[in-house]
């Protein structure tokens, strides 16, 4: 069962994250509403304060302040941390970001929903 509140959506963006004097590069993985995730190479402390810019494919780029929740050890892979970011700061760019990631969501679940209504069943 899932206890996340706010609908999700997975998005691959580059993100520079800052937290006092520490610096680094991540990968956005998903975002909702009040949260984010995102894969790092470096870790941060529970609870830290975090800038984050998200970098969008048109050049833009959204800024959010976030407090890191959740850390998680992924070893295995090239960024070693996965950090669970809620969101205290958000902007307009973000919120239509959001409104365009529904828009495409829906828009994909019509159209699956269609070509399923146009199959031929034989028999």
């Amino acid at each position: 069962m899932d206890k996340r509140k706010d609908k999700r959506f997975a998005k691959k963006l580059h993100v520079k994250l800052s937290s006092g004097s520490s610096i680094s590069w991540g990968l956005l993985c998903d975002v909702s509403e009040n949260g984010l995730f995102i894969r790092s190479n470096q870790s941060y402390k529970i609870d830290a304060l975090i800038d984050i810019h998200v970098f969008m494919p048109d050049n833009s780029i959204i800024f959010l302040k976030g407090v890191l929740r959740r850390i998680t050890e992924m070893a295995e892979q090239h960024r070693k941390f996965g950090i669970g970011v809620e969101l205290i700061e958000k902007n307009t760019a973000y919120e239509n970001f959001l409104k365009f990631l529904d828009g495409q969501t829906k828009k994909l679940a019509q159209t699956q929903s269609s070509s399923r209504d146009n199959e031929v069943v034989l028999l």
